[in-house]
């Protein structure tokens, strides 16, 4: 069995032990333990940046931290500034240490918010982020399968957008080398979207070449109740033209969620200069007390599969924390496990982060 296939039927094992030792009692959590779609936290229905008045103004408070606002302090706290303009904002902060003494600090995210909602099916949303990164766009919505349709700047909606920028299928997915940035995933275009029912499906053009039909993308996720889990499967595909190089991804995804449980997985195949490789992402999260949650983690990539070398594994745990609305933190230590050869050079390491956040 090859090892990425052997490491997530462990951690699958692992996840449903875990499932099965706890009740469905506990409140639930995100897209997975709510089994609700991404719009239900986010203005962006593809998911990520900034969150909704739901979610700013009940889910946080009442919901995920650990102890929220008093009712005289929710009283001022409103991201609203007008009956049509919606502010929000995230900065997030790393210090990180290496194995050998490597190890440095940066703002990792410094993003202000801002929708306009010009009607109740019409709005415009601006994101300004660190060296002028961001999404950009306008969005409209209609009734008819509670479709929606944006164009402008924004990433494309692929698999699961994690916000820790360490997960492969973030750091590796467009540049086999890897980066910490997200710039290099932005693109021009348009996008349309429908949820009917437990579907959520979106395709977008994008530009970045000469000829329309170069650069697209596609995601759909199907969500549904077995038992007292919820569970969600998709796929996604994108495919990006820079230049003469042609780069290409596809994969599934899925999530598997009990009481305070949840497990959230991704497989791809990439392709870049003509090299497939093959890339792993899992999490695993036990909330153990509201605003308290244990994560393990897994990634894998294989860059080029085509070599009987190369390859990185890294294994992670931590604790990440909300004990008040807007104000999170978290501590993670992973160990690299490193095939090295022609594409892979990097030693084994292990290495902690500390993030701080603040959003609203």
């Amino acid at each position: 069995m090859p090892r990425p296939v052997l490491k997530t039927a462990i951690l699958a094992v692992l996840a449903i032990a875990i499932l099965q030792s706890h009740t469905a009692n506990a409140l639930p959590r995100y897209t997975a333990q709510y089994g609700q779609s991404c719009i239900l936290c986010h203005v962006n229905p593809s998911g990520g940046g900034m969150r909704s008045e739901y979610a700013s103004q009940f889910l946080v408070p009442e919901e995920i931290a650990a102890k929220g606002w008093s009712t005289g302090e929710m009283d001022y706290l409103s991201p609203r500034i007008s009956p049509n303009i919606v502010l929000g904002v995230d900065l997030r902060s790393l210090l990180y240490q290496q194995e050998g003494g490597n190890g440095s600090g940066f703002a990792m995210q410094g993003d202000l918010y801002v929708n306009v909602e010009m009607s109740s099916r019409f709005a415009a949303y601006v994101e300004q982020g660190l060296n002028g990164s961001g999404e950009i766009f306008g969005i409209g919505r209609a009734d008819v399968l509670d479709s929606y349709f944006k164009a402008g700047r924004f990433i494309p909606d692929y698999g699961w957008r994690f916000s820790d920028h360490g997960m492969f299928n973030r750091r590796y997915l467009t540049d086999s080398t890897g980066s910490d940035s997200p710039a290099g995933l932005y693109s021009e275009g348009f996008e349309v979207g429908i949820s009917p029912g437990g579907l959520t499906a979106s395709a977008a053009l994008l530009g970045g070449s000469q000829n329309n039909g170069d650069n697209y993308s596609g995601r759909a996720l199907y969500q549904f109740y077995l038992g007292d889990f919820n569970v969600g499967a998709g796929a996604s595909l994108l495919r990006r033209q820079l230049g003469t190089d042609a780069r290409r991804a596809a994969g599934a995804f899925w999530y598997l969620a009990l009481g305070p449980v949840t497990w959230l997985g991704q497989i791809d195949e990439t392709k870049q200069n003509n090299q497939l490789g093959n890339m792993v992402s899992q999490e695993v999260a036990l909330t153990v007390s509201q605003g308290y949650d244990l994560r393990l983690t897994y990634n894998f990539q294989d860059p080029d599969r085509g070599l009987q070398n190369g390859s990185r594994q890294k294994y992670g745990t931590g604790i990440s924390a909300m004990p008040r609305p807007y104000f999170g933190w978290s501590l993670m230590a992973n160990y690299w496990d490193n095939d090295q050869g022609d594409a892979v050079v990097e030693d084994d390491r292990f290495e902690g982060e500390m993030m701080v956040h603040f959003f609203y």
